[in-house]
C-alpha cells in the first residue's frame, strides 16, 4: 500500500511539467464500503458497511498513454482493517480510422487484517486472519469512438488478458474445548483469464460517464466486477466525481460508493 500511495503522489508531482494536451485528474474520495465474507470452515457469514476514504490520480496523453493509481481504506469493517489499491498503465500502440489499439498492465493489492477475537460461535476463540492479495495482470484491446468531441463522444473498449492472483497470510484460533491452538499459513496462487468491456461518454466537454464490466474466470470460477463513474466539471479545473465498484471474490464480495472533488491540471 505504501508503494502505491508513493507512486500516486509521485505521478501527481511529475505531471506538472507535461504538455498542454495532457490531462491530469486528482480526486480525494469519501464514502461507504461494504464487505461480505463467508467461510464455512469457521462458520463465518459476515456483512458489514463502514466509512471509506480514497485517493485517485489519472494522467492521460490522448495520443500515447493513460495511467492511473488509486488507494483506499476502510477501518474496522468485518473486524478488519481494509486497505486496497491499484496501479494501471495502458499504452496506445496503433491508431486507425475506428480508434486505437492499446496494451497495458497493472497490479491490484488488497490487504484485509481480520482480528475477530471471540465473536465466533463456541468453541472457536481468538480468531485472527490477516491476508494480502496481489493481482498482477496484462491486457490488450481496442478503443472504438463514435460521435463528436465537441458534442457527444462515445468510446467502447473491449479487451482481454490474464491475471495471476497471489494470496499470502495466516489464520490463528483457539478451540476450547478441547483446548487446541491452530496457527496455519495461507499461500495460494491462481491463474485466471480476464475479459472486459468499458463504455464511456463525454457530453459537451464537461460531463463524463463510464461503465465497466470485467469477468475473471478459470475452469472452476467465474467472478464478476462492475465499475461506474460520473464526473461533472463546473470549470476547466474542478468538478464533482462519483465512483462505484462491486467486486466478487471466491469467498464473498467488496463494494463501495464514493464521492469527491476532482481537480484537473
Amino acid at each position: 500500500m505504501k508503494k502505491i500511495l508513493a507512486t500516486t503522489i509521485l505521478l501527481a508531482l511529475l505531471a506538472g511539467g507535461l504538455q498542454a494536451q495532457d490531462i491530469r485528474v486528482l480526486v480525494p474520495y469519501l464514502g461507504a464500503a461494504t464487505n461480505q465474507y463467508e467461510n464455512a470452515t469457521y462458520g463465518i457469514d459476515w456483512d458489514d458497511t463502514k466509512l471509506m476514504e480514497g485517493l485517485f490520480f489519472q494522467w492521460v496523453n490522448p495520443d500515447l498513454f493513460q495511467a492511473n493509481a488509486f488507494i483506499y481504506h476502510a477501518a474496522d469493517i468485518n473486524y478488519s482493517q481494509l486497505w486496497g489499491g491499484h496501479l494501471i498503465a495502458d499504452f496506445y500502440v496503433w491508431s486507425n480510422s475506428l480508434g486505437k489499439a492499446a496494451v497495458g498492465a497493472g497490479v491490484e493489492v488488497i490487504s484485509l487484517g481480520t482480528h475477530a477475537g471471540d465473536v465466533l460461535a463456541p468453541p472457536v476463540n481468538d480468531f485472527n486472519m490477516p491476508l494480502t492479495v496481489f493481482v498482477p495482470y496484462a491486457r490488450a484491446g481496442h478503443y472504438f469512438y463514435l460521435g463528436s468531441r465537441n458534442r457527444v463522444l462515445l468510446s467502447i473498449f473491449p479487451w482481454a488478458g490474464a491475471e495471476y492472483d497471489i494470496t499470502r497470510g495466516h489464520v490463528s484460533l483457539y478451540i476450547n474445548p478441547p483446548g487446541i491452538f491452530v496457527d496455519d499459513s495461507i499461500a495460494e496462487e491462481t491463474l485466471y483469464g480476464i475479459a472486459g468491456l468499458s463504455v464511456g461518454a463525454t457530453l459537451f466537454h464537461f460531463i463524463e460517464l463510464q461503465a465497466k464490466y470485467k469477468a475473471t474466470f478459470n475452469a472452476e470460477d467465474l467472478l464478476h466486477t462492475v465499475d461506474a463513474l460520473a464526473n461533472v466539471f463546473f470549470t476547466r479545473h474542478w468538478g464533482l466525481s462519483y465512483r462505484f465498484k462491486y467486486m466478487q471474490t471466491t469467498d464473498g464480495s467488496t463494494s463501495y460508493h464514493l464521492a469527491g472533488i476532482a481537480f484537473v491540471f
